[in-house]
C-alpha cells in the first residue's frame, strides 16, 4: 500500500519546516510527500526546497484546489492529506493505514495541539477532545487536517468540490459524497497530528464566520443533511448559531411587547440548556475551571457562525435571482 502525502501551503512559513520534518520522519515512510504552494508570497517555497519533498507551485485557487492538484501528480495507491500547519505524531501515517479494510473508502485521525500555553487555543483543543472522544469507530465525516482515501474513490468523485475556495465545507462534501457513493469511513483517535490552535480571539471568530458562510453553501448542495448535520458537530451546532442571532435580533422587542418577552424567554432557556452543558464538560475532562468561561467563547462563535450564515443565505438568494433573471425572455 503505496500513501502519498499532500501537503497544501499557503503563507505557511511559520510552521512548514515542522510538518515536513515530521512527515519525514515517521515510522512508516510515505512512498512520497508533495507541498503544493497555493500562489504564497512569502518564504514558503524555500522551505520546501530545502526538504527532500516534491514542490509543486500553482496560483492561489484554494485549499481544496491544491490538495485536487496535489492528489493529480500522485503516484500512490492512498492519497492522504494534512495542513502546513500540522505536526504529525511519528507513527501518524502507520496508524492512518491501519484503518484501511476491504471496505474502508477513508481513514482519519485527531488532533493534537501545538501550542498549549495559549489559553484560548486550550480551550478550542478541549472541545475537539470532547467531540473526538464520543465518536464512534465509523463516521460520516473525516476532517481534511489528517485524512487518507483511497485513490480510486478519491478520483471517481473528482476529489475535492473547488467551488468551496476557502477552508470550509469542502471536507464535508467529500464525506457526504463518499456516503451518498455507499463508501466506509474510519475513525482512528491513534492517528494524531498536533495543530496549532488560534491565539487570538476576533481572528478565530472571523474564521468561523467564514465557516457560517460555507456552511450555507454545503446545506444548499446537501439539502437532507439539514435536518441532522453530522455525528461529528451535531444538529445543535447548526441550531444554535440562528438561535443566538434571534435573540440578540429580538431582545429590544422583548422589552416592548410581552408576548415577544415570553418567546424570547423560552428561546434564552432552550439556548443555555444545549450550551451550557459543554464548557462544564471541558473543564472537568481537563481539571481546569477556566474552562468554563469557554461559555463566552461558544457564544460569541455562534453569533459569528450566525452573521456569517445570513450573509451566506443571502448570497445564495442573490445567486439564484440572477438565475433566475438572466433566463427571462
Amino acid at each position: 500500500m503505496r500513501a502519498s502525502v499532500i501537503i497544501p501551503a499557503y503563507n505557511a512559513e511559520k510552521t512548514l519546516a515542522q510538518c515536513l520534518s515530521a512527515c519525514l520522519n515517521q515510522t512508516l515512510p510515505a512512498h512520497e510527500i508533495i507541498v503544493v504552494d497555493d500562489g504564497s508570497t512569502d518564504d514558503t517555497a524555500r522551505i520546501a526546497a530545502s526538504f527532500p519533498v516534491r514542490y509543486v507551485r500553482q496560483n492561489n485557487a484554494g485549499p481544496a484546489s491544491a490538495r485536487n492538484r496535489g492528489a493529480a501528480c500522485a503516484a500512490g495507491d492512498i492519497v492522504v492529506f494534512t495542513d502546513a500547519d500540522c505536526i504529525p505524531e511519528p507513527d501518524w501515517l502507520e496508524q492512518l493505514l491501519k484503518g484501511f479494510a476491504d471496505d474502508t473508502a477513508a481513514v482519519g485521525g485527531t488532533y493534537g495541539i501545538a501550542n498549549p500555553g495559549s489559553r484560548l487555543a486550550r480551550m478550542i483543543h478541549q472541545e475537539i477532545v470532547d467531540r473526538h472522544a464520543r465518536l464512534p469507530g465509523e463516521v460520516d465525516f473525516l476532517g481534511s487536517f489528517n485524512v487518507a482515501y483511497r485513490r480510486d474513490i478519491f478520483d471517481s468523485l473528482h476529489g475535492f468540490d473547488e467551488q468551496f475556495r476557502e477552508a470550509s465545507g469542502e471536507d464535508n462534501d467529500l464525506a457526504y459524497r463518499i456516503q451518498d457513493l455507499g463508501g466506509r469511513m474510519r475513525f482512528m483517535p491513534k492517528a494524531r497530528v498536533a495543530h496549532y490552535h488560534p491565539e487570538r480571539l476576533w481572528p478565530y471568530l472571523r474564521t468561523q464566520m467564514r465557516h457560517g458562510f460555507w456552511r450555507v453553501r454545503l446545506y444548499a448542495k446537501h439539502p437532507r443533511r439539514v435536518r441532522r448535520g453530522d455525528r461529528y458537530a451535531g444538529l445543535a451546532e447548526l441550531l444554535l448559531p440562528p438561535l443566538v442571532l434571534g435573540l440578540a435580533g429580538s431582545l429590544p422587542l422583548a422589552f416592548v411587547f410581552e408576548p415577544i418577552r415570553w418567546c424570547w424567554a423560552g428561546g434564552a432557556w432552550i439556548y443555555l440548556v444545549l450550551r451550557v452543558p459543554l464548557p462544564f464538560r471541558l473543564a472537568r475532562r481537563a481539571n481546569d475551571s477556566t474552562m468554563a468561561a469557554f461559555f463566552v467563547v461558544a457564544a460569541l462563535r455562534d453569533m459569528a457562525r450566525a452573521m456569517g450564515m445570513a450573509f451566506g443565505v443571502g448570497h445564495c438568494v442573490l445567486v439564484r435571482w440572477k438565475r433566475a433573471a438572466s433566463n427571462l425572455p
